[in-house]
């Protein structure tokens, strides 16, 4: 059978692994002749015996050596290696001090002193909501006099009636005070 029909053959519609496995032990029945083993050793043993043996693996000490080497490169390459060490340092340096600063207060994150309080009995809540269908309301933030406390009939001492304090005020509709929340 010649080659040309033999590429039409089932047999070549096999997939390339078998196709590889088949070249791969053709190549290792076909070993070098003795000739060619003896001189690929023998240049092995040549190189592995004009290896400088003084020569001593890199060492954490020897690495600022080979920064000033003279060389090709070495006019550039060295102080660019330390300027980019130096711009490393410094970022991370920047970086530390960022994560030492506080962020600046948020208004809108105030830390509240209580939960809403209600000023209205829960029957009213409901009829509110019967009203309008759906519990509409506003939220107002204001600084209003301690004394006021009293008028919502929340407790409060007379030694500091005059001083403010900051709250937050659910409004319905109408101008109902519905209940009342302290921010710090």
């Amino acid at each position: 059978m010649n080659s040309s029909t033999n590429l039409h053959t089932p047999q070549s519609l096999r997939p390339l692994s078998a196709w590889l496995e088949d070249c791969a032990g053709e190549l290792n029945e076909q070993g070098p002749d003795a000739q060619r083993e003896a001189a690929a050793r023998h240049a092995m043993q040549l190189s592995l015996q004009c290896r400088p043996k003084d020569k001593a693996p890199s060492t954490a000490a020897s690495w600022w050596k080979r920064l000033g080497a003279a060389g090709p490169r070495a006019s550039w390459a060295a102080p660019l290696a330390w300027s980019g060490a130096g711009v490393c340092a410094l970022v991370l340096v920047a970086a530390s001090a960022l994560l030492l600063l506080e962020p600046p207060a948020d208004p809108a994150q105030q830390s509240y002193a209580s939960e809403f309080v209600p000023l209205v009995p829960a029957d009213r809540w409901a009829s509110y909501l019967r009203e309008t269908g759906q519990a509409k309301a506003w939220l107002v933030t204001t600084d209003m006099p301690r004394d006021r406390l009293a008028l919502m009939g929340l407790p409060y001492d007379p030694g500091q009636a005059g001083e403010r304090v900051k709250a937050e005020l659910l409004m319905h509709q109408s101008g109902d005070v519905l209940a009342v929340r302290f921010v710090r």
